[in-house]
């Protein structure tokens, strides 16, 4: 219960990574907000979870990310922890195949959902009188990916944003850290790679295979946890010891 008296905000929460997270901090005491577009997943999140409050938003609009806050500080009390899993990809192209529309709507999804996210939230955060941000970004991030440019840029981005985020609001008592997942077997990983690539990945990996999205949410719970308190502005790469570009 080490989490418990605190008001967290999960994006992504209807399926895989945040869906992991949004549980696991209702398991450990927190009074969990999960959002997501995906209103039946949110449902499914909640299931049997009495700590679990869901509300329907898009995490690239920035009415929705206030409204979300502003229900996290009315409903719940306040909010100390957000966690930013809102992201996707869908590999297959360079930047020459890539056109502008698809280049921005991805940027958006996984980099800007972020920003927004935490333009609403750091206020209320440091109202509640300090916390810990944590952004899920990717190896791809940190190591590249073939054929997938915008998403790569992107959760760079989300790398870089969050060193910013600690300097710029340490003085408020809130410490934002990133996450660098390696390959996690969740929904949307299933949904974009064959079983062929979902097996060469798992070799990649020096334990023999793919992670799951507990074991990500299991980190962002540590990194909002007082064991993390001098951790600020650091990127945790959770990968299972990957070498090297997927």
């Amino acid at each position: 219960m080490q989490h418990e008296g605190k008001v967290a905000l999960v994006t992504g929460a209807a399926a895989g990574i945040g869906q992991a997270t949004a549980r696991l901090f209702a398991q450990r005491g927190a009074r969990v907000l999960a959002t997501d577009i995906d209103a039946s997943g949110l449902a499914e999140t909640a299931e049997g979870y009495a700590g679990i409050t869901t509300v329907a938003a898009d995490a690239t609009s920035m009415d929705d990310c206030r409204a979300a806050v502003q229900q996290a500080q009315r409903d719940l009390g306040g909010l100390h922890f957000l966690i930013n899993v809102v992201g996707g990809s869908r590999p297959g192209k360079t930047v020459v195949d890539l056109d502008e529309e698809e280049w921005d709507f991805w940027v958006r999804l996984n980099l800007t959902s972020t920003f927004l996210m935490c333009r609403a939230a750091i206020p209320v955060i440091g109202q509640s009188g300090g916390g810990s941000i944590v952004n899920i970004a990717s190896g791809a991030g940190v190591t590249g990916m073939g054929r997938n440019p915008a998403y790569v840029a992107a959760k760079g981005g989300v790398i870089a944003l969050t060193r910013s985020l600690a300097i710029d609001h340490a003085d408020q008592s809130i410490r934002a850290n990133v996450i660098a997942p390696g390959p996690i077997l969740t929904p949307l990983m299933q949904r974009n790679r064959t079983e062929q690539e979902i097996a060469f990945m798992s070799k990649l990996s020096l334990v023999g295979r793919l992670g799951k999205p507990e074991e990500i949410a299991g980190t962002a719970a540590f990194l909002c946890s007082e064991d993390a308190a001098f951790i600020n502005g650091e990127l945790i790469n959770v990968a299972g010891g990957r070498a090297g570009p997927v």
